[in-house]
């Protein structure tokens, strides 16, 4: 199963704040000012159970900031710099790596979306916080090994969360190049032709498994303050080694 290992550890990795017509354009870009909550549930087996974490994300233009733990592990995305923040505020520590770098990881969700053009409607709604929702599978695999993996994604067309929208937070994730895989992935959007109020996910890699639930409970317009986005004062600089694969 292509890069399954890599995708599994990932998943178990990552709380990536990420939520995810082609590129968007500048000028809707420089407009994007927006404040998110969500949670995330994660269930781990065998392991410590269930685990959840409260998120909370700011987006200017092409800046995101993700706060997790309670502002304890923050993530500052910096297109202009070329460059992502990973910051432990307790310890007072941060890295940086390469925006490329932060891009790939993203990629190897955008690949496992994109495999396959196919999604199916469940006929299944639900209400999540105020938007009314859709549920679609969006990704379901079984390799030959018995590793799966499947991604539900709960649908909303909610005028104010718009598939423009979408786009512009999964550029940031994922990048604008606008290559094969990248056009197969947003076809698939398209079609979709919604955004995900709420994502589940699913895999087994051997004898361990994992489920992923990221919900979005607030999105709201806002004006949001460059420092927002800047380095806290008095922080100490850590080197960490890139995983296997990336950055080369």
């Amino acid at each position: 199963m292509r890069n399954r290992a890599i995708v599994f550890l990932l998943i178990v990795a990552a709380a990536a704040g990420g939520y995810l017509a082609m590129r968007v354009d500048a000028a809707t870009t420089a407009e994007v000012s927006i404040y998110r909550e969500e949670t995330l549930v994660t269930t781990y087996y065998p392991g410590p159970g269930e685990e959840t974490t409260a998120i909370k994300s700011w987006v200017k233009g092409p800046k995101m900031r993700t706060d997790a733990a309670e502002g304890a592990d923050v993530t500052i995305v910096r297109p202009d710099l070329n460059l992502v923040y990973v910051i432990n505020t307790k310890r007072r520590v941060y890295s940086e790596s390469p925006l490329a770098v932060y891009q790939q990881a993203g990629r190897l969700t955008m690949t496992m979306l994109a495999t396959d053009p196919a999604f199916q409607w469940t006929g299944r709604k639900k209400k999540i916080a105020a938007w009314s929702c859709r549920e679609v599978v969006m990704a379901e695999e079984t390799g030959a090994n018995g590793d799966r993996i499947k991604t539900i994604w709960w649908v909303t067309k909610d005028p104010v969360l718009t598939v423009r929208l979408l786009r512009h937070l999964m550029t940031i994730s994922f990048g604008d190049a606008i290559d094969e895989l990248a056009t197969r992935f947003y076809d698939k959007l398209d079609n979709v032709g919604g955004f995900p109020v709420q994502t589940e996910t699913e895999a087994t890699h051997g004898d361990k498994s994992l489920r992923r639930v990221q919900t979005l409970r607030k999105l709201e317009r806002r004006e949001i303050p460059d420092s927002t986005f800047e380095l806290p004062p008095n922080l100490t600089k850590i080197t960490v080694p890139l995983p296997p694969g990336f950055g080369g």
